[in-house]
């Protein structure tokens, strides 16, 4: 792991952020994967109340196990079965990970497509992650007002998805040359208690280049 942030701080400061976006897009995806599926799990079991609901609660599990497993074959396989024969709730589920499986496969247009349609036809923490993850896809792009609008209704700092939503805007800054803004997000995720490794160590190296430019 350590030579993985060598690499990348070394690109930094050459000033290649888009490339190490375009380098690591999957592994820092795969890290909201999980987020997703923890998330997604907790609520959906409330539901296991009759026998098909049932059937998708075995199925959305296996599918869980196929993608920590990076089993992206059977994974697929089980997400189309969740599509085609799920309740409502386990059938919005799927979609977002099959957006994500688009994704790991680099995907993008067909991924920005299922993340927009699940924007249309959710609401709350699916809706919330499709935005995030459809951020992170234009933000290259996108102007910076446009990511922000995106994801202002994650832009708040109770929102489990606050800091994923500021690491876009920093990445976003960088891009338009907006060297303070992005000072002032990468400083803010490095704060926050809430902020894992992963992301404190992308947000530590995103600062020495902001800094660097100022």
């Amino acid at each position: 792991m350590s030579n993985l942030f060598n690499e990348i701080d070394e690109d930094l400061r050459q000033e290649k952020l888009k490339g190490i976006w375009s380098k690591y897009r999957n592994s820092i995806f795969s890290s909201i994967i999980i987020v997703a599926l923890i998330l997604i799990s907790s609520e959906s079991y409330k539901y296991l109340t009759n026998s098909k609901i049932e059937k998708s609660g075995v199925i959305f599990s296996q599918i869980i196990e196929n993608i920590l497993q990076d089993n992206t074959e059977d994974a697929a396989i089980n997400i189309n079965n969740l599509l085609n024969d799920g309740t409502k709730e386990y059938r919005n589920y799927a979609m977002i990970m099959k957006a994500d499986l688009l994704i790991s496969e680099n995907n993008l247009i067909s991924a920005e497509a299922l993340y927009n349609e699940i924007i249309d036809s959710t609401k709350g923490l699916l809706r919330d992650l499709a935005k995030l993850k459809l951020a992170y896809i234009k933000v290259d792009d996108s102007s910076y007002a446009e990511i922000e609008l995106m994801l202002s209704q994650l832009l708040v700092e109770d929102n489990i998805l606050y800091l994923f939503a500021k690491e876009v805007l920093a990445l976003s800054a960088y891009k338009e040359g907006l060297y303070d803004q992005g000072i002032n997000h990468a400083e803010e995720i490095m704060k926050n208690e809430r902020t894992t490794t992963g992301m404190f160590d992308r947000a530590n190296m995103m600062l020495k280049v902001f800094n660097s430019k100022i």
